[in-house]
């Protein structure tokens, strides 16, 4: 499989989760440096308020990074889930493999359902991610190969 094809794999996921229940507004898949894999959405996010996923994600992994060294400093160990309660809504972050799982929320929202939700497509998000990352690999190191033997100055 190519990347994108895992892309569609992890959208549709995201699609699954966004649409169980009333709620859940956004889904966001982040690698660990807190760049944007792939999101699902109901609502949009308007120009105007120059929010866009990728600013959310990028966030996200911050505060998921900040959590799980705050954990590691008290000595609880890795961080299990990681939910920030606004007055409007709610964020929650979940460790999958190489990435976090982001559930952006309305404040009304069942916490134990999201929970589950979360556990319950996070391995499979993160047996996918696995596979994702070998590819992006392979295809980077496809790349780096047909970029040296383009090298005619004899450089490298």
């Amino acid at each position: 499989m190519n990347l994108s094809e895992y892309e569609q794999i992890l959208k549709q996921i995201l699609k699954q989760i966004v649409s169980s229940t009333p709620g859940l507004r956004h889904a966001i898949i982040i690698d660990e440096a807190g760049i944007t894999i792939t999101s699902e959405s109901k609502f949009s996010f308007t120009a105007d308020k120059n929010v866009s996923i990728e600013k959310i994600g990028a966030i996200g992994g911050a505060v998921f990074t900040a959590g799980e060294e705050q954990g590691y400093i008290l000595g609880y160990g890795n961080i299990d889930l990681q939910i920030t309660e606004y007055d409007k809504g709610l964020v929650f972050a979940g460790k999958v493999g190489k990435g976090v799982l982001c559930v952006i929320t309305d404040k009304n929202v069942q916490i134990g359902y999201v929970r589950t939700i979360i556990k319950r497509f996070g391995p499979k998000i993160s047996h996918i991610l696995n596979k994702y990352f070998e590819t992006e690999k392979e295809s980077l190191d496809e790349n780096l190969k047909k970029l040296i033997g383009t090298d005619h100055l004899g450089f490298l």
